[in-house]
C-alpha cells in the first residue's frame, strides 16, 4: 500500500509539472524558426514524444540516460558518446526531449550544445530537464523548426560536432538536411548519424519472419510497409529502413565524406535472434534475401550478431565529415 501511495504521488507531481510547462522554471528559452508551413511530420512528433512525462529530479534524469544507453549494446561505442568536446559547439539535430543534449552537457565538456527539433512538447520537456540539472544557460540553445524545409538555422562554419540519432529516416528532406550539415560544419568538423538499418536482425528476422509469417501480422503488407508500422507507431508518417549504400550515397551527394560503422543492437533483437533465428533459416516461405541474411550471421565473443563483418543491429551508425579538396569515396570502413 505504501508503494502504491508513493507511485500515485509521483504521478501527480509529474502531471503538475506538465501543467506548469513551459512558462515556469528556469530552463533555456526555446527559439522558434520557420514556423510557417508545419507538416504532418511536425504534428506527429509534437504528439508522440519519446518521453511522455517529465523527470522529477536530476538524479532520475541521469539514471534514465544511463539505463537507455545500456539497453542498446554498442550504442555508446559506435556513436562515440559523449567524447571530449572541450571548447566545442555541438549540434544535436532532432534532439527530442534531450537525452543526448543532456549527456553532452553533463559529460563532454562541450562549450555549448544546440538542440534542434520540430516538437514544441519535446523541447518543453528538455527545457524543464535542463533546469533540474542547473545547466549554465550560456552553454545551451534550443530551437524549434519545421520539417517543411531542410534548413538548419545556424551560421556557416559554426559547428564542431553534429549528433543526429534516429532522425533522418523520419524526415521529408534528408538530403537537404545533410547539405545543411555540411554548410554549418567547421573545416575538420565531424558527426555521427544513426538511421534505421535494413541490414539488421529487426528487419530480416523480426519483421520479415516473426511478424509476417509466424504471427501473421500486417496481412497484405510488404516487409518495408510492415517495418514502417512497427517502429514509432502505426501512424508515423515517415519511417523506413535504409541500406548502408543508400545512406553513403546521399552523404556523398550532399558533399561530405562518410563511413558506415555498423548497426548497434537493441536487447530485443538479441532475444528475437535467439527465438526465431533457426526457424527463419528453415522457413521456405521466407524470401531468399532474408534467409540468406540470417544464415550468414556470425556471433562475436559477446554473442552480438555480425553480418559480413558489421554489427547487424537496427541502429545503423555513420560518420560524416566535410569533404577535403581531394574527394574520398564514401566507404564501409
Amino acid at each position: 500500500m505504501r508503494f502504491g501511495i508513493r507511485t500515485r504521488a509521483r504521478q501527480i507531481a509529474r502531471q503538475l509539472i506538465v501543467t506548469a510547462m513551459p512558462p515556469s522554471g528556469t530552463g533555456p528559452v526555446v527559439v522558434v524558426k520557420d514556423d510557417a508551413g508545419r507538416t504532418v511530420v511536425d504534428d506527429y512528433w509534437n504528439e508522440h514524444t519519446l518521453h511522455q512525462a517529465p523527470f522529477l529530479s536530476a538524479k532520475e534524469s541521469e539514471r534514465y540516460l544511463r539505463k537507455r544507453n545500456s539497453e542498446y549494446p554498442l550504442f555508446p561505442e559506435l556513436m562515440d558518446l559523449y567524447g571530449d568536446h572541450r571548447g566545442e559547439l555541438v549540434l544535436d539535430y532532432g534532439c527530442g526531449p534531450g537525452d543526448d543534449v543532456t549527456g553532452f552537457l553533463l559529460w563532454s565538456n562541450a562549450q555549448k550544445v544546440i538542440g534542434i527539433d520540430v516538437s514544441a512538447k519535446a523541447l518543453g520537456f528538455l527545457r524543464h530537464r535542463l533546469a533540474l540539472h542547473h545547466v549554465d544557460l550560456e552553454r545551451v540553445e534550443l530551437i524549434r523548426i519545421t520539417d517543411s524545409t531542410g534548413k538548419v538555422p545556424l551560421p556557416d562554419d559554426s559547428v564542431d560536432w553534429i549528433q543526429c540519432g534516429g532522425v533522418l529516416h523520419h524526415t521529408t528532406h534528408p538530403k537537404e538536411i545533410l547539405m545543411e550539415f555540411r554548410r554549418v560544419m567547421k573545416p575538420g568538423a565531424q558527426g555521427r548519424l544513426m538511421l534505421y538499418n535494413r541490414d539488421s536482425v529487426m528487419y530480416h528476422v523480426w519483421i520479415a519472419y516473426a511478424q509476417l509469417i509466424v504471427n501473421n501480422a500486417f496481412p497484405g503488407l510488404t516487409v518495408d510497409q510492415a517495418f514502417t508500422k512497427s517502429t514509432d507507431g502505426p501512424d508515423c508518417p515517415v519511417s523506413d529502413a535504409w541500406t548502408p549504400k543508400r545512406v553513403l550515397d546521399i552523404i556523398a551527394e550532399a558533399g561530405m565524406d562518410g563511413g558506415f560503422r555498423g548497426g548497434y543492437l537493441s536487447v530485443m533483437e538479441l532475444e528475437w535472434l535467439r527465438k526465431y533465428g533457426k526457424g527463419a533459416v528453415a522457413e521456405g516461405r521466407l524470401a531468399d534475401e532474408h534467409r540468406q541474411f540470417v544464415s550468414e550471421l556470425e556471433l562475436d565473443t559477446h554473442g552480438y550478431p555480425l553480418w559480413r563483418g558489421r554489427y547487424a543491429g537496427i541502429g545503423g551508425v555513420y560518420t560524416i565529415s566535410k569533404r577535403s579538396e581531394t574527394p574520398r569515396n564514401a566507404s564501409l570502413d
